[in-house]
Formats: C-alpha cells, sequence, structure tokens
C-alpha cells in the first residue's frame, strides 16, 4: 500500500509561504527599479517603496507580505510616512554576474524559483505558478537538463519584468551566466563549474583583456559580450555582510576592466576618420555598474569598493537615495556620471532567511569557495567526486564557522543571525495566546517568549537579538511622540486624523498579525490559526563538531555525502543514471557521441511528496519503501486500466484529471529508485563499511592511529581522512604530541604542503587539538562525560522500527539532539554535562548556557539574566496547550520550538529533530533553521579556503 504524503503542511507554512514571495519580489523590484531616476514620478501604476537598505532596521518595501498583512524582509514600523520611488518609463537591459556558484544557485532556485509545497490534494500544484497557471515546459514527462531548467527559470523571469502595466519599470535580464571568479583577480567563470572562462573575457587585439584564462576550447561568441555595450547594466549580485570580500574585489576589478576596455575603444575610434557615429556616441553615454549586496552591505565593503576604485555615485539605502559623487540633471532628475564615463550604485538587499523545506530555513551563508577548488585538485586526489555527476570540488563552503572562528569576524555572523530572528517575530504573530515563558497579550504579540542558548556564539546572538529589540523600543517610542504631536496639531487645525498607522504603546511591531491558511479558508479565529513559535534555542556548532564528521545512514544524508546536495536544496547528477538506456541503445549512442551526457538538476524539497517520506528514512529501509511504492503505483493504475471493470463517465474523468499527478509520480519514482541504487552501492562498499566501522570505534574513545596511518597510505581522499582525524582529535581530547607530529608529515607527503595551512586552521578553529604525552588515553574527557551523560550511544535501535534518533547512524544520536530532548526537562540531572559545553563571552561571562524570558517592554541580556528562570520548556508546552484548549491534539497543534544552528547544521541532525517533532510523546513541533546546511566535507573545506 503506498503511503499518501501528508495532506497538511507545516505548522509556520503561511511563514514559509510568505518568505519565499517576499524574496521573489524583492528581487523583482530591485530589478525593476533604476537608481538613476530617483524623482521620476510618471508611472502611477509602481508607487512603490524600493529599499535596499537594512533588514532588520526597520526598511519598509512593498511586496506580497504587506499586502497579505505580513510584515516584509524590511517592513518599517513607520511605513505610513515613508518617501516612495518611482519606475522609470524606458525598459531597461542589465547583465548579471554572480559573486560565486553558490549565491547563483540561490537566486535562481530558491529565490527567482516561485516553488509551492506539493500535497496529495492539490493536484498537480508543483507546476502551476502564482497565479494557477500551468507552467509552460518543453519536456513535461521528462527530466529537464540543468541548462533547460536555468533557461525556462530566466525567460520566466524576464516574462514578469516585462509585463509590468502602464509602461513604466520594464526590464529584461539578457545575461546571466557568469560567476565572478573566486581567487579575486576580477575574470568571469561560466556557470558550469568548470574553469573555462567566460565568453566576455575574450578579445581580438584588446591590450586590456585577460589573456591569462584564454581557452581555446570556449566558444568565443562575440554576441554574448555584452560589455562593449553601454546602455546594459551590469548588475553584481555578491554576499554581502563581509562573507565573500574576494568576490566584491573581484567585482570591482571587473568593472574596473570594462572601464578601460571602453577607454581604448574610445581611442581607438576616434583616431578613425570612418569611425561609426552611432556607436561613438553610445560609447560616451555613462554606464550603469550595480552592485547589490545580500543581504546588507556593511561600512567595511563600501570602503573597500572605494579602495579599489568604485566611487559610491549612487547608495540606495533605507528608502532614500544618497548621492555622493554623482551630478544630478535637474530637468529630467537623473543623475548622470560625476566622471569616468560610469555610474556606480551601491544597494543592499534584504533577502536572508531561505527557506529550503516547511521545517528547514537556511540563511545559505556560503561562500565562493576560493581556494578551496585548487587544494581539492591536489595530486588528483578526491577521485569520488564525480560519482554520479556530483559537483566534487564545487562543495558549498560553511562561511559562518571560518568568519567567526578563523577570521576572527564573529561580529558579522552575529548580526546576520540577530536580525533573521527579529524578522522571524515579526512573522510569528499567527497564533493564539502570545508569547509563552510569561510574555503574553496583545503588547508582545509575535515575541518568542522563552530564549536559551548553548555555546558562546550562541549568548551573542541572543545578546546582540535583544539589543535590537531595545533600539527597536527606542524609534518607536520616538515615532509615537513625533505622531501625537502632530495629532494634537490636526485637531487644533480641525483636521481628520486617522491613527490606524500608530503604533500601541510597548508594540514590538505594529503590524496585523499573519492569516493562517485555515483561518483564511473560513475556519475558527481562536481554533484554526497555526501556533506560534513558543520557544527558541540558539545552539552554537562548536557544542558539536563529533556530528558533522560523522556518515549520515539517512537517504538524504547519504545522498548528500555521495552526491553533494548544492547549495539551495537539489542535486545535480549524470542524466545517463536517472534515465538509463537499454544495452543497444547506449552502444549507438556511444558511437554517436562519448562525451555528451548533460547534467540533470533534481530538487530536493517539499515540491516532491515522494521524496518528503523517504528523505529520512535509514538506508536499510529507503530501498524496500520505494519498492512497495512501485507496486502499488502499478496497482493502482492497473486496477483503472482493467476491462473487466465497468466505469462510468465521472470516474474516467476523475482518471485523466490525475493524469498529470501520476506522471509526475512516476518520473519522481524512477528518479529516486535510480537514485538509491547508486547511493546504496556506495553504502554497501567495503570502504564505506570500514569507515563506519572506524567511526563507530573511535565513538566509543577507542584509538584509531593505526588505521589512520593506513588510510592515508591507501591514498584515501584528504577530506575523508581528515574528517576520521578530526573526529579521533575530538572524542580522545586531541592527539598525542609524537602521533600528531607523525601524522602531519605524512600528511605533507602524501596530499602537499598546502595541507599544513589546512591543519593549522583546524586547530585554530577547534576541530584538532595536540596533547602533550603524560595525559593518558584512559582519562575522562569531554566527549566521553557526554557520552554517559547524554546517552549518545545507543545500539539497541532499530532502524526499520526506530524509536530514538540514534537510528539516523545505526546507533549515535547527534550530541544537539541530545540537548534539544534535555531541554524539555530544564537540564535535570545534567550539572556536569552543562560544564562540558564552551564558555561564552560578553554579556554572558561566565556562563556556558543561557536560559531567559524575553519581556515587554524589551531588556538588556544583562537584566534578564537577573531573573529568575521559569519552568522547563517541557512544563511551558503543557501549560500552553491547556490555555489554548489543544491538550491531547494531534502534532500538527503542537507548540513551536525554533532550533538555530549557528554555525551550520547537517542532514543527519534535520533527520533527528524530524524523528522528534513527529513523536506523539515530544511537546513541541521543530523548526529547524541555520546558517548554513553543512557536512564533515564541506565543514573542512571552508576552513581551509
Amino acid at each position: 500500500m503506498t503511503t499518501a504524503p501528508s495532506t497538511t503542511r507545516g505548522p509556520l507554512s503561511h511563514i514559509v509561504d510568505a518568505l519565499r514571495i517576499d524574496n521573489h519580489q524583492l528581487l523583482v523590484e530591485t530589478l525593476r527599479y533604476d537608481p538613476r531616476y530617483p524623482n521620476n514620478n510618471n508611472d502611477e501604476h509602481h508607487n512603490t517603496t524600493h529599499n535596499a537598505g537594512d533588514a532588520a532596521a526597520g526598511d519598509h518595501h512593498h511586496s506580497a507580505m504587506d499586502d497579505a498583512g505580513i510584515p516584509s524582509a524590511a517592513a518599517d514600523a513607520n511605513a505610513h510616512s515613508s518617501a516612495s520611488h518611482r519606475f522609470t518609463d524606458n525598459t531597461t537591459r542589465q547583465k548579471l554576474i554572480f559573486g560565486s556558484h553558490n549565491l547563483r544557485r540561490t537566486i535562481l532556485h530558491q529565490v527567482i524559483a516561485r516553488r509551492v509545497a506539493a500535497t496529495c490534494d492539490e493536484g498537480d500544484k508543483s507546476n502551476k505558478n502564482n497565479d494557477g497557471t500551468t507552467k509552460k515546459s518543453k519536456k513535461k514527462n521528462q527530466n529537464k537538463s540543468q541548462a533547460e531548467e536555468e533557461e525556462e527559470l530566466m525567460n520566466e523571469l524576464n516574462d514578469e519584468l516585462l509585463s509590468v502595466g502602464g509602461g513604466g519599470g520594464r526590464c529584461e535580464i539578457v545575461k546571466c551566466s557568469e560567476v565572478l571568479s573566486p581567487i579575486g583577480d576580477g575574470s568571469l567563470l561560466s556557470s558550469d563549474m568548470s574553469s573555462k572562462p567566460s565568453n566576455s573575457n575574450k578579445g581580438s587585439n584588446n591590450p586590456f583583456e585577460d589573456t591569462a584564462f584564454n581557452d581555446d576550447t570556449a566558444n568565443n561568441n562575440t554576441d554574448d559580450n555584452n560589455d562593449d555595450d553601454p546602455t546594459i547594466i551590469t548588475t553584481y549580485i555578491l554576499r554581502g555582510g563581509g562573507f565573500d570580500i574576494p568576490s566584491i574585489a573581484s567585482a570591482a576589478l571587473h568593472r574596473n576592466r570594462i572601464l578601460s576596455m571602453s577607454r581604448y575603444q574610445q581611442q581607438q575610434q576616434s583616431s578613425s576618420q570612418y569611425g561609426d557615429h552611432h556607436q561613438m556616441q553610445q560609447q560616451q553615454q555613462s554606464r550603469l555598474f550595480r552592485f547589490v549586496f545580500l543581504p546588507r552591505m556593511t561600512e567595511m565593503e563600501r570602503l573597500l569598493m572605494k579602495e579599489l576604485g568604485v566611487q559610491d555615485d549612487i547608495i540606495v539605502e533605507s528608502g532614500n537615495v544618497v548621492v555622493s559623487n554623482a551630478t544630478t540633471t535637474a530637468s529630467a532628475g537623473a543623475i548622470s556620471s560625476s566622471g569616468g564615463g560610469a555610474v556606480n550604485s551601491l544597494e543592499s538587499l534584504p533577502i536572508d532567511l531561505i527557506p529550503l523545506d516547511d521545517d528547514v530555513l537556511s540563511l545559505e551563508l556560503s561562500g565562493g569557495g576560493g581556494g578551496v577548488e585548487s587544494l581539492n585538485d591536489t595530486n588528483n586526489h578526491n577521485s569520488e567526486s564525480d560519482r554520479g555527476g556530483g559537483i566534487g570540488s564545487a562543495a558549498a563552503g560553511a562561511a559562518s564557522l571560518r568568519h567567526s572562528d578563523v577570521e576572527g569576524c564573529e561580529a558579522d555572523v552575529v548580526d546576520v543571525v540577530a536580525r533573521s530572528l527579529l524578522k522571524l517575530q515579526l512573522l510569528n504573530q499567527g497564533g493564539g495566546g502570545g508569547g509563552g515563558g510569561g510574555v503574553g497579550g496583545e503588547s508582545d504579540v509575535g515575541v518568542i517568549g522563552r530564549v536559551l542558548g548553548l555555546g558562546p556564539l550562541a549568548t551573542a546572538v541572543i545578546d546582540r537579538m535583544m539589543y535590537l529589540r531595545l533600539e527597536e523600543e527606542r524609534m518607536d517610542t520616538q515615532a509615537e511622540e513625533e505622531e501625537e504631536d502632530e495629532y494634537e496639531y490636526d485637531e487644533e487645525d480641525g483636521g481628520d486624523y486617522n491613527d490606524d498607522g500608530i503604533l500601541e504603546k510597548n508594540s514590538v511591531v505594529g503590524v496585523e498579525a499573519v492569516e493562517s491558511p485555515s483561518t483564511a479558508a473560513g475556519g475558527s479565529d481562536s481554533d484554526n490559526k497555526q501556533p506560534p513559535i513558543q520557544a527558541l534555542l540558539v545552539i552554537d556548532r562548536k557544542v558539536d563538531l563529533v556530528t558533522p564528521m560523522l556518515t549520515p545512514l539517512t537517504y538524504e544524508g547519504l545522498i548528500d555525502d555521495v552526491l553533494q546536495i548544492q547549495v539551495g536544496g537539489c542535486v545535480s547528477v549524470k542524466k545517463s543514471i536517472v534515465e538509463p538506456e537499454d544495452q543497444n541503445e547506449q552502444q549507438n549512442q556511444r558511437t554517436r557521441d562519448t562525451n555528451k551526457d548533460p547534467k540533470v538538476l533534481l530538487p530536493l524539497n517539499d515540491s516532491d511528496p515522494l521524496y518528503t517520506e523517504v528523505r529520512d528514512k535509514h538506508v536499510e529501509v529507503f530501498g524496500s519503501f520505494l519498492q512497495n511504492q512501485a507496486k502499488a503505483l502499478k496497482e493502482s493504475h492497473s486496477q483503472f486500466t482493467n476491462r473487466e471493470t465497468a466505469r462510468d463517465l465521472s470516474e474516467i474523468h476523475q482518471f485523466v484529471k490525475q493524469i498529470p499527478v501520476f506522471t509526475r509520480n512516476l518520473r519522481s519514482l524512477k528518479n529516486h529508485i535510480h537514485i538509491a541504487e547508486l547511493v546504496k552501492s556506495a553504502a554497501e562498499a567495503t570502504s564505506f563499511r570500514q569507515r563506519w566501522q572506524t567511526e563507530r570505534s573511535m565513538l566509543e574513545s577507542e584509538s584509531q592511529y593505526d588505521t589512520l596511518e593506513d588510510l592515508i597510505a591507501s591514498g584515501e581522499p584528504p577530506y575523508r581522512w581528515l574528517r576520521l582525524f578530526c573526529l579521533q582529535s575530538l572524542t580522545s581530547n586531541g592527539i598525542k604530541a609524537t602521533r600528531y607530529e607523525s601524522l602531519r608529515k605524512e600528511v605533507v607527503q602524501t596530499y602537499g604542503f598546502e595541507f599544513l595551512m589546512v591543519l593549522n586552521d583546524l586547530e585554530k578553529a577547534g576541530f584538532l587539538r595536540k596533547r602533550e604525552t603524560f595525559f593518558m588515553d584512559s582519562m575522562a574527557t569531554s566527549y566521553s562525560t557526554l557520552r554517559k551523560s547524554l546517552n549518545l550511544i545507543n545500539a539497541e535501535v532499530d532502524p526499520s522500527n526506530p524509536d530514538d534518533p540514534a537510528y539516523v547512524s545505526s546507533g549515535y544520536a547527534p550530541i544537539t539532539v541530545r540537548w534539544v530532548q534535555s531541554a524539555m526537562r530544564g537540564f535535570l540531572g545534567l550539572d556536569e554535562a552543562l560544564k562540558e559545553l564552551p564558555s561564552s563571552g560578553g554579556s554572558g561571562s561566565g556562563r556556558r548556557w543561557i536560559d531567559i524570558e524575553q519581556k515587554c517592554p524589551p531588556e538588556s541580556l544583562v537584566e534578564a539574566l537577573k531573573q529568575d528562570r521559569g519552568p522547563s520548556l517541557g512544563v511551558l508546552a503543557k501549560k500552553f496547550n491547556e490555555s489554548t484548549g489543544r491538550a491531547g491534539e494531534q502534532q500538527e497543534r503542537k507548540p513551536v520550538l525554533l532550533v538555530f544552528y549557528v554555525g551550520g547544521i547537517t542532514y543527519m541532525e534535520v533527520a533527528a529533530l524530524r524523528f522528534l517533532s513527529k513523536r506523539p510523546s515530544f511537546p513541541y513541533a521543530i523548526i529547524c533553521c541555520a546558517t548554513e546546511i553543512v557536512n564533515g566535507e564541506t565543514l573542512l573545506r571552508s576552513l581551509s579556503c
């Protein structure tokens, strides 16, 4: 019997959908907006406040979330008095250049693609646009290649950009396939993850062209080279917040290169008597270069751009255009070049939280990967990177951990996480009962009442979040006083006054509550509203460095381990894997062309109902599960097509309506069967089983130095070996000094001297530690204390019918998941284990963990720590259910616990938290949030940049 996908979505699905729509609309508005014409008010159809400023500082965007009564990513409490900018009447053409491959994937597949989650009662909803129309696709019943998928996405985006009513704000994207080189030299790469340069780097006899990256195999199509046309806007989409400095430098150098080429061409044309007059006129026009930072541009980045020769002619900030070095033409209200033939616009685009699934949100703070690929390709050790068409050397980097621990820029990570939490609290207004933990009533709607933090970064994030709330309260109070003065003035003047925009006293956000889907459908306001986020648990990745080093045994975790799930939640595999041909056809195909095997991009998210059911299954189970699904699908089809059974017209009509759904499910089933075969064959390999046994021995605090030496001698891929090396150090309180020096010498001899820097960075981040020989192996370690106190090892768990989260690795439960379970009991009896948490600094100095209540009016962390702690999270959930009449109800009626991982979350932990959330005995529905999705390899690669 087929297991039907759940007809209901997650408890925060309305917020997830609102975030998706808002992110999409923020991008569209940014692309439509022309900063050269800030005073153009001719278009009445698009009186849209465009602000690419600071998201959490209260900047206002008009977006789909505003229309629904939901604050947008940059919703301002005083939006009623903000100034508006209009779009231009002319259609502009833009060329998009991305700061990294990871950022490009995120924008294309999570922001531009307006995805909605599919459920069994919604039909083929994943193939629908927002207006309900069916998406046009050339290959409805086949897997599209990555290039076809991206082409379709860009066509849809251009249709939207060009469909502006009234003739204003039209925009067309002419090219978006180029990515800045991670080397930071201003060159461009194509979007196929190869090191092949982009066509725009190539020229003929131009002295300013980049000859260092010329490649004869690249197609030199001059039609695609738009650098010669000054009417085309060059838009660089970059990762802001200080997370990708090399890409920012590369963007500035690329801009300088274009201007140098333009000046050279002008000189050539001016010296020629027969120069094209129209072309010379075009060359004299001012070019517009837009530098768009996600989610925000820092002052350090602005100064860096200035140092690299990019003057901040236009700064789009807080809904206003600030002109610093450009000149303004009064007649047209247009901004032109102040010199040098270029206008530079520095803008922030407040897109931070990216919904990957209904229960997983991510900031996607993965770096550009500069330097990773060179290390990965050293001596060609990562031979398994091509398995299944995986991206191998293009693995996403976990930028947040490197940024905070290696580069020492903790404040950047803390700030972006704290602001994203403020945004979630702006959206957390859809349930009854107010905040938990003593926080309730209308004055604190949306505030997460109970907040816990484990680890130093978690404490810093909570401290920053509470500080921003204090600043918001101060600004709101000031705005109220100004509006009261206006009200008194209006009364004296005898005029009418509408006070809808005035914030209530002590209100955190003056916006309407989020309307849940059930309430919108006509349900009871008190019974059907989605539950709010009642509690927040912020976890520093350094609390558990062990779990990322381990091999997951769930379907989703193994796909990530074997094929590498890309940023944005999709996997790229060779088409021959998911659509194998018969032997005769294969032979003919090899004869015709042995090189063409395009990659297919498969989404791994809630748009695929089958994947939603199978992703958290154990490796011993998901094969038989997919087999049963295939049998059930075949039976359901054969039952209807049975000629002996009479069918009336209504049944036939219903069947015809279900054909698209059947086709989609069949295609999805075939894809997952082929991927499962590939993944399972990797899991059944001898090397895989030996690695799992070595990991288990280390988890039980056994030394495996001989195994490590044997693996390095046999040529184990470097980052697979480093995962085991770090695991040995983490579970044994360090590596003996003599052993460490011996292994380090072998690493240099086998993998190259570059890995000396890698080992040094791993020591700095806490993954490796050298200990003196007088420390005995038998002595208790931090890990051994946690293993006993938290019961990390449960060898008796049954993967086919699990009763414990330890099933995700056949007997080991992630440390962070055990801490989540322990938080339900208030960490009762875990005093010794709590002492093993890394200590925190800042306002929580001397505390390894914090447990506070957020109140209204807001207060600082120092003040909150002086208060007595409330009841445990388990007791809090029970009180919430009793107060709302939800005691004993089904899973979707549980209060929500938001677990935020600062430093990245693994798919092993996501599966374990989903398991807890679905358990009837667990009091909360868990929503996972993280700075990025990581595994052992991506985490270690990010530290070796």
